[in-house]
């Protein structure tokens, strides 16, 4: 063994030269070094030493794998929705996405993102290929009318009680994930909206979910659907619109705003029972809790192992952060919730690498992070690849995002009386209902989290359409003074990279860094360029 480490480190000292990392300590490049103008697509791929890059590549197979094995389950359905659905060809960029996600990372860094990313792409191809061939424009499936869709921000979970039924967040494939890897597919669904009279100025998230239904790219499942007002006023609106268009019997799950207050619980788990016995008359079904123990205890272990992550990332010593982080707790609890033990496994593996680089002491990203900064912003951070290009270009490593903040109380698994009081919770807590919206307090919490976190930076979700935040600006900027962080408004449209481009958001950390820190890149090469193309 002793022999073969020799001779990669030989490797590595000859062939370090290629490496952007490396060029960009010299001054002789850099990670956009090697993509042709415009794009997300790199001229070939990055070369981080025989063993990282070796790994690299088979988790591009694996994932590849993956793909392949969708198209195999389901060859005619996923060819009809390529051609019915614009949103599907976008999930081509899937490799050029997960590329970008992880540039510059290293040793464990890579490995646990990896890990993290393709639980993600075996979740979603299985569910891609199960909900086409199960989708009502294509003639239907064995499993159509077992199929109980609902809004992506009511938690499936509190579902899974029901036995032989399948929970399917509508949004999840045709805008809530697609949208975070393709930065061009949204406007044209917001545009959709537009041309039937939507106002320009509302929310991009909730116009671009309207105009998915306006142009009926939504696949069709089921006997009824579960609607909901979260996480705002506006999303309550694109409700409305898509029990219209859709036209199945809908329950409304209209959740308390300010469930932060004590007579939320009350009041919300009655609109959860409400729905529960909506689904129970359509299907014929009754609820089973011994069914719904077994996924409980499922999120109960992911819940468990996500605060013990937590105390490690209080820590410098965390392999994992950023992107690889936020992603995966975003779909891992927003979509999956428990269902799919394959992420229990994961979880597993990954806390075991997290303690190992806690014990050895072990710093990240070569020791090159100069700040932690909590991040509070949505989806546009995930196609611009935002943390990692922080943590690249500034060293502004991301320790956790508003989205991993979602419900992590356990839910009771003996009695239903108290899981219904966990669920609600837990429900209550869901994709950013807790966050920018659902009262003050909520927003104000950042100090907190940033605060126990250990982390000296807060980056602030700015969305230029979104009343809420636009409300709290300044309020939000002199906290940060009399409180010592350094703080960042990031402007953004959210699904619409047109309004505020991928530089403009990154000009506004660009701004701050050299002109208030008055510090210096790590790699010039990520600056300032022209990415408009790209996925």
């Amino acid at each position: 063994m002793k022999v073969t480490d020799k001779l990669i480190a030989a490797i590595d000292k000859k062939l370090e030269r290629f490496d952007p990392l490396w060029q960009a300590e010299h001054g002789v490049g850099g990670l956009r070094s090697r993509y042709y103008d415009k794009t997300g697509v790199a001229k070939y791929r990055e070369w981080r030493g025989v063993k990282d890059t070796f790994y690299d590549y088979t988790q591009w197979l694996n994932n590849l794998v993956s793909m392949s094995a969708m198209i195999a389950s389901a060859p005619i359905p996923i060819l009809k929705g390529f051609w019915e659905y614009r949103w599907m060809g976008s999930y081509l960029g899937t490799f050029l996405f997960i590329d970008r996600l992880f540039e510059g990372y290293r040793g464990d860094e890579l490995r646990i993102a990896h890990m993290n990313m393709h639980a993600i792409v075996q979740s979603l191809t299985k569910r891609i290929a199960f909900i086409l061939s199960n989708d009502r424009r294509f003639g239907g499936g064995p499993e159509t009318d077992n199929c109980i869709p609902h809004d992506e921000t009511i938690t499936p979970l509190f579902l899974k009680g029901f036995k032989g039924l399948h929970p399917i967040p509508m949004q999840t494939l045709p805008e809530f994930i697609i949208c975070d890897i393709d930065q061009h597919i949204e406007p044209y669904y917001i545009d959709v909206a537009e041309s039937f009279g939507l106002p320009a100025d509302v929310c991009s998230r909730c116009a671009a979910e309207t105009g998915v239904a306006l142009d009926d790219a939504f696949p069709l499942l089921g006997r009824v659907m579960l609607s909901t007002n979260m996480p705002c006023n506006a999303s309550e609106a694109t409700s409305m619109f898509q029990r219209r268009r859709i036209g199945l019997p809908d329950n409304p799950i209209t959740l308390a705003m300010q469930h932060q207050e004590k007579e939320a619980i009350p009041y919300s788990r009655k609109e959860l029972e409400n729905a529960l016995a909506f689904v129970e008359e359509h299907y014929g079904v009754k609820y089973d809790w011994n069914e719904l123990f077994k996924y409980a205890k499922l999120m109960n272990e992911q819940n468990t192992i996500e605060l013990e992550k937590w105390d490690i990332f209080k820590t410098p010593y965390s392999p994992l952060s950023g992107i690889a982080e936020s992603l995966y707790r975003l779909y891992s609890w927003q979509s999956v919730n428990g269902q799919d033990e394959y992420f229990n496994k994961v979880d597993r593996k990954v806390i075991e690498i997290m303690r190992r680089c806690y014990e050895e002491k072990r710093l990240p990203f070569g020791g090159k992070t100069r700040h932690r900064a909590f991040l509070w912003g949505p989806s546009a951070v995930y196609y611009t690849d935002f943390p990692t290009w922080t943590q690249n270009c500034w060293g502004i490593t991301i320790v956790l995002n508003m989205d991993s903040t979602m419900g992590y109380n356990m839910i009771d698994t003996q009695d239903p009386d108290k899981a219904m009081d966990d669920l609600t919770a837990f429900t209550q807590r869901a994709c950013m209902r807790h966050h920018a919206v659902g009262g003050w307090e909520n927003i104000n919490a950042v100090w907190d989290w940033a605060k126990n976190f250990n982390c000296d930076m807060v980056l602030m979700n700015d969305n230029i359409a979104c009343n809420g935040m636009l409300g709290v600006h300044a309020m939000m900027e002199e906290q940060a003074r009399d409180l010592g962080f350094h703080f960042i408004f990031i402007e953004h449209d959210l699904e619409d990279s047109r309004t505020v481009s991928r530089q403009d958001m990154r000009n506004c950390v660009n701004n701050y860094m050299s002109v208030v820190l008055n510090e210096k890149p790590l790699d010039p090469t990520l600056l300032e360029f022209d990415d408009s193309d790209a996925y």
